[in-house]
């Protein structure tokens, strides 16, 4: 009985690889797993290097000690157990053993805390969120420290930023390339590709792909179509409108989740015209937010005045009464209320003189620069001179404060929470603050969070945020996004995660 139980174990294990025709061969020896073509973002796999640290974690070469499940909750990843000392300050974390970097070293705790201590001193919202002040290292058991009480640590420790790397491994440029992750990097050409192998010493287990090729999708027209040639094995990122071509169609499926992306708009509060609120508040009565939500990503915007999902703690609508609904011909009225008119009958408005003339910005992602020019078509509406420009990235702009309106869409919950986004956005010194928003009393109640332990309160204290800023019409928010992944019928092991931050994994291949 003994042997037939054996061997009928051997011939499942050799049925469930075989699912994606991708087994090591028995008899020879010969590694006969498959490849797999991946359509998706393409960049530094650092984590340190600021937006593209996310690159390192979607790609499966890079880890964290903490993730999130498809409730956004915190599990224990490369750690096996953790707790916090009762001042709040100290974080006591006891790592997985047997974990090893791509590179063959082992990841103990002197290795993270390397790594952490690295990104710490090259990434500045990885330094303000985790807030660490030392970080103590004994065989498998880390302590961190933080400056103040931090409730949300184990969150933070989810971002791709908190991507766990080799520090001993830095590549000729100073770059982190190895991780803990499924898959290694072999070769980075910017803007074009990502060559990957797999590491079949990955500590969840062997790979079921041997390499991953991950195809920049700066040309979404071409990767749809390169999808539908069979050339791509899956796609993220593609066009709503090319969501149907995918769904439902015999040979391919897809894979969609709400996220707490919101797309939104951008004020540079710093500008004459876009200084006034009153202006404002008449640029988010021409939005119609239900009409971009249902055409320009073609249903998968859930229209929203508020910064987080309605379905999390941290939303509640009725708290924003003097937020706008659409309405264009009550937006007029208070453009000429507040003395806006076309005095020199061009068509335009102008203000003590000047014409009113705006540019837009934003970038190319999926439905952006359709709702960039759909707001420009309203704006004109209005009797508002607008430009719109579409740049590779709008950050630096961003930081500069070199526009006037901004198209933005931002992750508002990337810890599973509500501190990191606001911080980032609404604080006076906030990383994302783009619009130059500043308010002592937000600056005091984001003070109050980020020491905040109890959930309930968290939560009353995120809507009070909201309520404020909000209310000033400082930032528009128009509608969260449902992303989705394209694939082949045949695709094992990719899901479009609602946190965004996992794509390619050790599971992850084609039939």
């Amino acid at each position: 009985m003994k042997k037939i139980t054996t061997f009928l174990l051997a011939l499942a294990m050799v049925f469930s690889l075989a699912a994606c025709g991708s087994t090591a061969n028995t008899d020879s020896g010969e590694d006969t797993r498959g490849n797999f073509v991946f359509g998706g973002h393409v960049g530094n796999v650092d984590p340190a290097s600021g937006a593209y640290a996310w690159v390192g974690m979607r790609s499966g070469v890079m880890e964290s000690l903490f993730k999130f499940d498809d409730s956004m909750n915190v599990q224990k990843n490369l750690v096996e157990d953790y707790s916090v000392s009762d001042d709040g300050l100290t974080w006591t974390i006891v790592l997985r053993d047997g974990v090893l970097f791509q590179s063959g070293n082992v990841m103990d705790a002197e290795a993270v805390k390397a790594s952490l201590e690295r990104t710490c001193s090259m990434q500045s919202r990885a330094d303000k969120e985790l807030n660490i002040a030392s970080i103590a290292a004994d065989g498998n058991t880390l302590k961190i420290t933080t400056r103040k009480p931090n409730p949300v640590l184990p969150n933070c420790l989810c971002d791709p930023y908190s991507g766990i790397v080799d520090v001993k491994s830095l590549n000729e440029d100073g770059n982190a390339t190895v991780g803990t992750g499924p898959f290694k990097l072999v070769e980075y050409v910017e803007n074009d590709r990502l060559e990957l192998d797999a590491f079949d010493d990955y500590w969840a287990g062997k790979p079921a792909s041997k390499h991953v090729t991950i195809r920049a999708n700066s040309d979404l027209d071409a990767s749809t179509l390169a999808l539908q040639k069979g050339e791509l094995d899956a796609c993220y990122g593609l066009p709503y409108d090319a969501r149907d071509l995918f769904d439902g169609t015999s040979g391919f499926k897809i894979s969609q989740a709400a996220t707490s992306r919101v797309y939104k708009v951008y004020f540079n509060l710093e500008h004459e015209f876009t200084g006034d609120p009153n202006f404002r508040k008449a640029v988010c009565m021409a939005i119609d937010r239900d009409n971009y939500a249902s055409v320009l990503v073609n249903g998968a915007g859930t229209p929203t005045k508020t910064t987080f999902p309605a379905t999390t703690a941290f939303s509640d609508a009725s708290m924003l009464t003097n937020v706008p609904d659409f309405d264009m011909d009550g937006a007029k009225a208070l453009l000429a209320e507040s003395g806006y008119v076309d005095a020199d009958g061009d068509g335009f408005l102008d203000k003590d003189g000047k014409k009113v003339s705006l540019q837009i910005i934003t970038y190319g992602r999926t439905g952006l620069p359709q709702t960039s020019q759909a707001l420009q078509s309203a704006l004109r509406q209005l009797g508002i001179d607008a430009s719109f420009e579409q740049l590779d990235n709008t950050e630096d702009r961003g930081h500069a404060g070199t526009f006037d309106l901004s198209v933005y869409a931002e992750v508002t919950m990337p810890t599973g929470d509500s501190y990191s986004y606001m911080m980032n956005s609404y604080s006076t010194d906030g990383t994302n603050n783009f619009g130059r928003y500043s308010n002592a009393e937000v600056d005091q109640l984001l003070e109050k969070l980020s020491a905040e332990f109890d959930t309930d309160k968290r939560a009353e204290i995120t809507k009070q945020i909201d309520q404020i800023v909000l209310s000033e019409n400082s930032y528009c928010n128009i509608f969260h996004l449902n992303m989705y992944m394209a694939m082949k019928d045949t695709v094992e092991g990719l899901e479009q995660s609602p946190v965004d931050y996992y794509h390619i994994n050790y599971k992850t291949c084609v039939k």
